[in-house]
């Protein structure tokens, strides 16, 4: 049996995307994906960037040092401007053209020329371009849980500390005095052609990042891939892991009976709340992840809201319902912990329980809830007069549990009445 990371690491994210998703995946599809993970909206930017960035590092501490130096010496042009005025001068006085203005009848009008020392320009606008998006970028990485803990100590560590310095220095600096604006194939030839050296590293930094504004649907797909198990802490991935390792089964089952089932990957499809659908005739067997499907409360959601004020539901980790011609014939919760303290487990059962009185209403069958664990704490194998049951992931899942989610779907793996066993 491989460990749950084993499998996790084979089957995510494919097992979770439909076969046309796998290989090409659009920036929305991703988004949406990423964010019904339980992550935040911005996650695949941070991905991007993350996946953009890391191979550059020691050019963003490098670039994060030569900025504040750069900026004393930073490179400018000088402009003369006519500046008309009544009763002062600043700068020199023009006099053919203070002559022009009093022949035209402003009789107290004076001319002048003023030098004006200007900082944009092409080059600089691209160097205040590339920090002020990389010091957000910067910041947002480190501090956002958008990289793992293990990759916060390596190639993006101190990054916050270089975000303050790149901030510092265009606030300032003679870099404030500096046009912000898009920047352009003018700004990147001139940095190319520019003769300090900061400047070339700010158009490598720049070309890096603007390969994150990609929307090429093979390109995410590979980022997805790659990278978006690297933010989720190990008992969101280990959910992930029970998820997965449920729809295979399921899967497999109904195939080994001759079921000519329809799976339908539906996590990245708009307005669909379930991550699987099962389908075969009139029947559909639904799985859901982190999603509250029960319209009505239960004595736990109507006391919080009535008692604190408080409307968030109790939600399950994992939720299965059984459909037939439109109507839920019954439905199973799952909770799922990762922990090998047994009084941590023991915690988790009695959330098991409290899932199965808080939506009495809608879970029918057997079982009506289930706690899924990760080691091997789990003594007792499933009983059928046990309403709420725990497993282990090594026996996940057992074959008389997946006989009581498939009842009513197609013939079961036993007979009902056949005693359970892992």
């Amino acid at each position: 049996m491989s460990s749950w990371e084993d499998e996790l690491r084979e089957h995510f994210p494919g097992y979770l995307l439909p076969a046309s998703a796998r290989r090409a995946l659009s920036r929305e599809a991703a988004e949406r994906f990423l964010s019904r993970l339980g992550h935040r909206a911005d996650l695949l930017d941070l991905l991007l960037a993350a996946s953009a960035l890391s191979p550059l590092a020691d050019e963003v501490r490098a670039f994060a040092r030569e900025l504040p130096l750069i900026a004393r010496e930073l490179a400018s042009r000088t402009e003369i401007q006519r500046v008309d005025a009544r009763g002062s001068i600043r700068g020199r006085i023009d006099v053919p053209g203070t002559l022009r203005k009093r022949a035209s009848g402003a009789l107290d009008s004076v001319t002048s020329r003023v030098r004006e020392r200007r900082f944009d320009l092409p080059e600089n606008v691209l160097l205040v371009a590339t920090a002020e998006r990389l010091a957000g970028l910067l910041a947002r990485l480190e501090q956002s849980g958008a990289i793992s803990k293990g990759t916060k100590q390596s190639w993006a560590k101190g990054f916050t500390e270089d975000a303050e310095a790149i901030r510092h220095a265009l606030n300032s600096t003679r870099l404030r005095r500096v046009t912000r604006a898009p920047v352009l194939a003018v700004h990147e030839q001139a940095a190319r052609a520019a003769r300090q050296p900061v400047y070339r590293r700010a158009l490598r930094l720049h070309e890096a990042m603007k390969r994150m504004d990609t929307s090429d649907a093979a390109a995410i797909a590979r980022l997805v891939a790659e990278g978006a198990l690297a933010p989720m802490d190990a008992a969101t991935r280990f959910e992930l892991a029970v998820l997965i390792r449920l729809g295979r089964r399921i899967e497999d089952a109904l195939r080994a009976r001759g079921v000519a089932v329809e799976l339908h990957r539906a996590l990245i499809e708009r307005g669909r709340a379930e991550v699987f659908n099962f389908a075969a005739g009139g029947a559909h067997l639904r799985v859901f992840y982190n999603q509250v499907c029960f319209d009505h409360l239960g004595p736990r959601d109507r006391g919080v809201l009535h008692y604190f004020g408080n409307d968030g539901r109790f939600r399950p980790d994992l939720t299965i319902e059984l459909v037939r011609d439109a109507k839920r014939i019954r439905a199973v919760v799952i909770e799922v912990k990762l922990s090998d303290k047994r009084d941590y487990l023991e915690r988790g059962y009695h959330e098991a329980l409290l899932y199965r009185a808080e939506y009495d209403r809608d879970l029918t069958g057997w079982p009506k809830a289930i706690l899924v664990v990760s080691s091997a704490a789990i003594h007792g194998a499933p009983r059928r007069e046990d309403e709420v049951i725990a497993v282990d992931w090594a026996s996940w899942v057992p074959d008389t549990v997946l006989d009581g989610l498939l009842d009513g779907f197609s013939a079961p793996l036993v007979a009902h009445g056949a005693t359970p066993g892992g």
